[in-house]
């Protein structure tokens, strides 16, 4: 028996990331070749008019917090959502506002390996600091997810300028835990 996959859903776009003015409105259409969705949970104001194969993405009064990733995929059957990279189609939405330059972030949305100071401006230039010293860190820097690589336990924070003033995301706290064979896993935290 040969199984014939279905091609990825396609957001109709030439663009994967876009910029939005804060209380402007958006929308953006995904198709596929069974019906497709955007995956929950989409932020307030986000909305989603399903169609025939297709649904498009709604924002009214686009905000900081619409800043992120959204990602449309194909229904699920019977409940079970195939995980499958392949089977997704994925845009990212960036809102600057100089009022809140990074993205309020959930401390329990922090995992391993990163210090998830999102921006929500792409222009952005962010430098990560060690607390209590202050001292400038050199890691990688991905505007969508924070700074990437491993890091010692202590706390941490983000810098950004924004007219001239520095502004400071939340702090954020590198602790060592118990990994389940008895070494030591890294957790992050934001303060």
């Amino acid at each position: 028996i040969v199984a014939c996959a279905l091609p990825p859903p396609t957001i109709v776009s030439n663009q994967e990331e876009f910029v939005l003015e804060p209380h402007s409105g958006f929308n953006v259409s995904c198709t596929g070749k069974k019906n497709v969705v955007w995956e929950e949970p989409l932020p307030s104001n986000a909305h989603v008019l399903p169609g025939f194969y297709t649904a498009t993405l709604l924002i009214n009064d686009a905000a900081v917090h619409h800043t992120g990733h959204y990602t449309c995929v194909y229904e699920s059957t019977g409940g079970v959502r195939d995980d499958n990279d392949n089977n997704s189609a994925s845009i990212y939405i960036f809102v600057p506002d100089p009022q809140v330059p990074f993205v309020p972030e959930d401390p329990k949305s922090a995992h391993p390996l990163s210090i998830p100071c999102r921006v929500t401006d792409p222009l952005a230039s962010v430098v990560l600091r060690s607390l209590p010293r202050g001292d400038e860190l050199s890691a990688l820097y991905d505007n969508k997810h924070g700074f990437l690589g491993m890091f010692a336990p202590g706390r941490y924070v983000c810098e950004t300028v924004v007219g001239g003033r520095t502004v400071r995301s939340v702090e954020y706290t590198v602790d060592e835990e118990p990994g389940e064979n008895g070494s030591a896993t890294e957790r992050f935290y934001g303060c």
